[in-house]
């Protein structure tokens, strides 16, 4: 409740936020229900992950088919993530398979770093499904390339991946 509520006494209902419980994490609608988000172990981290709702505006959003997308990812947790961090990678390595990096912004002349080691530097962060099963990875770039975010977008398929430098 808000200062100037308490001085004049008017009441804001407060918003009874929707929960979706599942088997890996519980969804909490984020914004009056158009998505849907939780938090799971993605490895050793913990990772965002939002869900579109099956159908917007509706009376009765659902995330089945999200969700559905969603047990796949996590149930495929180590195919997915090394095909994601495989994108990224593929981006900026060169013809030697050493990725240019930009480092923390304080060092000038920052080396290439082996493919392997990149990769391993990588920690997906938030995953978001869209209902039609478009995907869209985010990875922080802390010290790779500044303070930027990798953006690995994709399908279901996993054939089609694009990955982007945001920051």
């Amino acid at each position: 409740m808000s200062i100037l509520s308490k001085l004049f006494g008017s009441k804001k209902p407060e918003r009874e936020f929707k929960v979706v419980h599942d088997k890996y994490c519980d969804f909490t609608d984020t914004d009056d229900v158009s998505e849907y988000k939780g938090t799971v172990k993605w490895h050793i981290y913990d990772c965002d992950i939002v869900l579109d709702v099956d159908e917007y505006p509706s009376e009765n959003p659902t995330i089945e088919k999200a969700l559905a997308v969603f047990h796949m990812l996590y149930e495929n947790m180590e195919n997915w993530d090394r095909k994601v961090k495989e994108c990224a990678a593929a981006e900026f390595m060169d013809e030697n398979g050493m990725v240019e990096i930009w480092g923390d912004g304080k060092e000038d002349n920052v080396p290439p770093m082996p493919k392997e080691d990149f990769i391993n530097n990588l920690d997906v962060f938030e995953i978001h499904i869209k209902e039609n099963g478009e995907l869209t990875f985010r990875i922080p770039a802390d010290g790779l390339f500044t303070d930027h975010e990798l953006v690995i977008e994709t399908d279901i398929s996993g054939e089609n991946m694009t990955c982007s430098l945001c920051g």
